[in-house]
């Protein structure tokens, strides 16, 4: 089992948001390079760097993306605003190992599709779900149903998904366990787990029901998880 700390970029700074929403902003770092750095020192075999700003139409951080990329020697998945071949190629080209897909993922199919067969693995497929269908631009608009989404997703070849839980995300409630229960028994793709987790329990609860990694934001940031705790295994 993987723990991703999240790394969220808006201004330039490291920040959380609250259930996705913009208007409830925590900044943790103005320096993400240092934490990302630290994150790596801590263990972390694995980093998570959203540029919500992208994502949300208000500009991008790519310099920072760059800059931690290159500070880092573990590797580095990027998510946020990526919505064509073109964006995929510049987060590539400045250091990133991953490239997560969102919005554009959910309404064409066909462009995952041609993302995997230029780039394979290093996509990742991002499902963000509120009230059973997939969110998209910035947690902003309702997208297809989830059930329709997962086995659209797979025939297009999604070599992972990366599932979140809006209704628990940045609020350390613990995951939302059904949801991810439901999404294990309609893909046999590896399911990376985002959202809500608060401690080593919550890490260890999620590894036996079958996901591959989680991703941990809030946990790490208010230390009621420390990487130190979930390393191993």
């Amino acid at each position: 089992m993987i723990v991703i700390p999240a790394i969220d970029l808006r201004g330039g700074r490291a920040v959380r948001l609250l259930q996705g929403d913009p208007d409830v902003e925590t900044a943790y770092s103005a320096d993400p390079v240092e934490v990302a750095v630290r994150f790596q020192e801590e263990g972390a075999r694995r980093l998570h760097v959203v540029d919500l700003d992208a994502a949300l139409g208000e500009g991008d951080n790519r310099e920072r993306v760059e800059a931690i990329c290159r500070a880092v020697q573990v590797p580095v998945q990027v998510g946020g605003g990526i919505r064509s071949q073109e964006d995929i190629d510049a987060i590539l080209s400045r250091g990133a190992k991953r490239v997560i897909l969102g919005t554009a993922a959910a309404g064409d199919p066909s462009f995952v599709r041609a993302a995997i067969e230029e780039h394979a693995e290093a996509i990742v497929v991002a499902i963000d779900v509120r009230g059973g269908h997939v969110m998209v631009r910035g947690w902003q608009e309702a997208g297809p149903a989830l059930d329709e989404a997962i086995p659209m997703l797979d025939d297009a070849g999604s070599p992972r998904y990366l599932v979140t839980s809006i209704a628990r995300d940045g609020t350390l409630k613990g995951p939302d366990m059904t949801l991810y229960e439901h999404v294990l028994e309609l893909t046999d793709t590896p399911v990376i787990a985002s959202g809500g987790v608060r401690d080593a329990d919550d890490v260890w609860a999620l590894r036996d029901l079958g996901c591959e990694a989680t991703v941990a934001g809030k946990s790490l940031y208010e230390k009621t998880l420390r990487l130190a705790q979930v390393i191993r295994g």
